[in-house]
């Protein structure tokens, strides 16, 4: 991870869950959730690993489930307020391991001891090797273990910047998939990732994983429209709809995100 990413999240540490406690937020983490759940291990209690875990919101969700986790992140800040979260709940329950670390050295963790990973918030976008970051999940992810994994749709980025008139900067993310992190402090600005869909499953297949689906969050929903979130009934509706679509190719580049499946062959 470089240095002014670390700095970032260290920074907004205290107060990320507060920036993301907001309607639309709250919707994204639904979709997002409803999508991996489906893939969870059926044997428990298992090891599962939030990776680039923030403020451990999954890795929370993956102990309430039945599994001991391992929350990993490269953010001392980040992993002090995970600690929290886990501690708040009490001392009883699945375990809870914290590793700080970045995805392409996990070698803090053992071959072969991760029955489910998840990785949100996008830590795979944030590194400079993706590739490397996939051949250390493959590593640590047991036989026929499933990771899902969150990433920047390079479709939508490129479209972001369309719409606020930089060509020079959407022609380069078309061409590379590389752009920067836009943190108001400019010591804090990082590089980062986009994927297209057709390129994050070649290499994950590369890595030695067999694709299972992938989504684009959040279709129908965007943030703009946070006022319909108010309506529980509406809500609810709202969020049965975007399970209809956002899996179906025609839809992909609507997201900022994509979220897939994958698993270690």
């Amino acid at each position: 991870m470089e240095p002014s990413n670390r700095r970032y999240h260290d920074r907004v540490a205290r107060r990320y869950d507060d920036v993301y406690d907001t309607p639309y937020w709250r919707f994204y983490r639904d979709v997002s959730w409803r999508h991996l759940q489906r893939y969870l291990p059926d044997r428990r209690p298992a090891t599962a690993a939030d990776l680039g875990c923030g403020t451990g919101w999954f890795g929370q969700r993956l102990r309430k489930a039945g599994m001991d986790v391992v929350f990993l992140d490269p953010s001392g800040g980040m992993l002090d307020a995970a600690r929290a979260a886990v501690a708040a709940d009490g001392a009883r329950g699945p375990g809870a391991t914290f590793v700080q670390a970045g995805l392409e050295d996990m070698s803090a963790l053992a071959d072969q001891s991760i029955a489910f990973a998840t990785a949100q918030g996008d830590p795979l976008s944030f590194c400079a090797e993706p590739q490397r970051a996939l051949a250390e999940l493959h590593r640590v992810l047991q036989p026929g273990a499933v990771a899902v994994l969150s990433v920047d749709n390079r479709i939508a980025g490129v479209r972001v910047l369309l719409d606020e008139g930089d060509l020079d900067g959407a022609l380069e993310l078309l061409r590379t998939g590389r752009t920067q992190w836009r943190a108001q402090r400019a010591q804090e600005r990082f590089g980062m990732k986009m994927f297209t869909p057709a390129e994050l499953e070649k290499l994950a297949t590369r890595a030695g994983f067999t694709w299972l689906s992938c989504i684009a969050k959040t279709c129908l929903v965007q943030r703009r429209h946070e006022a319909w979130l108010a309506d529980k009934a509406l809500r609810l509706r709202l969020l049965e709809r975007e399970e209809e679509v956002h899996g179906d190719p025609a839809w992909l580049g609507i997201g900022s995100h994509l979220q897939c499946a994958i698993r270690r062959r």
